[in-house]
């Protein structure tokens, strides 16, 4: 079984587009497999699958389209956005230039940031303050249906 990804870090991306993963998501992707950034259905971020993920996500679109609850140009739209990266040495992948602008940023600025998240089977890289707005902290979902019927044993 894959490892899943948890976590979050705010990391800086250069000018040459490359962002450095953390040591702890690094660990979770296998050097020799090749991997997946792309941009994520519904979510103003990158995603960044293993191939094999990559790939059961493409078939899950796949069966919601052959029901009927999604239409062909989702699948279109996912596999189109998808492209190969690879770490270097020092864990950085290069953003490929048709996603940059899904992050939203001055890659030339001095001090660009992105938001690197875990989110189970896939990394996904935000604009930070878009981070902010959209997933906001812990207590931004107190309200949310269905927190409040875990108790917090059930965290554990």
């Amino acid at each position: 079984m894959d490892r899943t990804f948890s976590g979050s870090h705010e990391r800086i991306i250069d000018a040459k587009w490359r962002v450095s993963l953390p040591p702890e998501f690094r660990g979770g992707l296998d050097t020799e497999d090749r991997c997946i950034l792309g941009r994520v259905p519904g979510s103003p971020c990158l995603g960044l699958w293993r191939q094999k993920s990559f790939d059961a996500a493409y078939r899950r679109l796949e069966g919601e389209v052959r029901s009927g609850a999604a239409g062909q140009n989702l699948l279109r739209w996912f596999s189109g956005n998808g492209y190969p990266v690879r770490g270097d040495a020092q864990g950085r992948i290069v953003v490929p230039e048709p996603l940059r602008e899904v992050l939203r940023i001055d890659a030339a600025g001095a001090e660009a940031r992105v938001f690197v998240a875990g989110v189970g089977e896939r990394i996904e890289l935000w604009n930070s303050e878009v981070w902010l707005e959209t997933v906001g902290g812990a207590g931004a979902y107190a309200d949310e249906g269905g927190l409040g019927s875990w108790s917090e044993s059930s965290w554990l």
